[in-house]
């Protein structure tokens, strides 16, 4: 049994098969939570490690890991309603909607006694999945957790969520399952950069068609990089793909330096000779202390 993130099953899964060694491990289920992933990611995990997957949630607030997960039909996620009661809202209104629409989870602890919370927002977004489950659980069921309300990001007055480029990816057939954004302000605009790891032999009609396929479904041009399968950052924790540079200071780039301890696909470009611009081929090294 393997309990983790998506990104570090990833990660073990290229070990396992760098190495040649699924053959000898002897895992079959696997619990994924705390991130989102895509569907292209997890049937390449599942492959490479020949597993199952169930999708858990849980938050610390409430019970930690557990207060859900999916079962074999891979329907949703069925949810503890005898603990727990569970509302879909508007995030801007805070009105409550229908089954079937996607909102804001809300959660009103039943049972909690030590510390009940009521009608606490988690700011996850998904939605109630209506009728009943080809498995026969009276358990309702929530859709896998689409993104965050503070996940949204703004470019060129387009709002946008790793669940839609996540869409894309899975769609596209030159792509994999690992991408990685840049959002850089240069020259007075603002410049989105797409990194996806793809093995196709052709790179510019790899790029040609993700750039098409984004502008077509989220309404933003961008400046498509196909990079080799395994180029971008792993993370044994949970996976940042969506850096916003536009808001960087001197401040805090000298105290958090670049997110990635391998550096982002922007830095490593730039220190190979390549004509990449981006804020962190033009940022100078941290101010001394």
């Amino acid at each position: 049994m393997l309990c983790s993130t998506s990104s570090y099953a990833l990660l073990l899964s290229e070990e396992v098969k760098r190495r040649g060694m699924k053959d000898r491990i002897h895992l079959r289920k696997g619990i994924i939570g705390s991130e989102r992933w895509g569907e292209k990611m997890r049937d390449s995990i599942a492959n490479d490690l020949g597993v199952e997957f169930y999708d858990i949630y849980g938050l610390t607030e409430i019970y930690g890991p557990g207060i859900g997960i999916s079962c074999d039909y891979s329907h949703g996620i069925h949810m503890w309603d005898d603990y727990l009661y569970f509302e879909i809202i508007d995030p801007a209104t805070g009105e409550v909607l229908p089954d079937g629409e996607t909102g804001e989870l809300v959660i009103t602890t039943l049972l909690k006694e030590g510390a009940p919370l009521i009608r606490y927002r988690t700011h996850d977004l998904t939605r109630i999945v209506p009728g009943d489950c080809p498995c026969g659980s009276r358990f309702p069921r929530i859709d896998i957790i689409m993104g965050r309300t503070d996940d949204m990001v703004k470019v060129k007055g387009v709002n946008m969520f790793p669940a839609q480029f996540d869409e894309i990816i899975a769609r596209n057939d030159c792509a994999s399952g690992e991408y990685q954004i840049m959002i850089d302000h240069l020259e007075g605009k603002d410049r989105i950069t797409f990194y996806f790891e793809t093995e196709a032999e052709d790179r510019a009609g790899a790029e040609s068609k993700m750039r098409a396929d984004i502008k077509s479904i989220i309404g933003v041009t961008v400046e498509a990089r196909a990079v080799d399968v395994g180029y971008l950052p792993r993370s044994e924790k949970k996976t940042c793909r969506i850096f916003d540079n536009r808001y960087r200071t001197w401040t805090n780039w000298k105290y958090s330096g670049w997110p990635s301890r391998r550096g982002s696909p922007a830095s490593r470009a730039a220190a190979s000779g390549s004509r990449a611009t981006t804020w962190a081929s033009m940022t100078p090294s941290p101010i001394p202390t």
